[in-house]
């Protein structure tokens, strides 16, 4: 089966490049890389993230590193709280100057 490459209309982010980079020698990895690619694989683009599940190599690569480091991989909670807060308090003003 051939490997089929996906193009990209916007270039890849260079998070979303490294990120590659490591998956692609996964588990190869010097302990600094594994604990690089964990940091900076939450912030790769949805898209992007996409884009590597449909790479039949990358994919491979990234099945091992969900099954070995799957709980390490989380959102910060400074962002879930953004995320979380953030539209509790836009509906509040919004309340405040409807009704206000």
């Amino acid at each position: 089966m051939a490997t089929q490459t996906y193009s990209r209309i916007r270039g890849a982010s260079q998070q979303t490049q490294e990120a590659e980079r490591l998956l692609a020698r996964y588990p190869r990895l010097a302990p600094s890389e594994l604990a690089r690619l964990i940091e900076i694989f939450p912030t790769v683009l949805l898209i992007d993230k996409a884009i590597i599940i449909a790479d039949d190599q990358l994919s491979k690569h990234l099945a091992a590193f969900h099954h070995d480091h799957g709980d390490k991989p989380n959102v910060s909670s400074a962002a879930l709280s953004l995320f979380l807060i953030l539209p509790i308090v836009t509906a509040s003003a919004a309340l405040l100057w409807f009704f206000g």
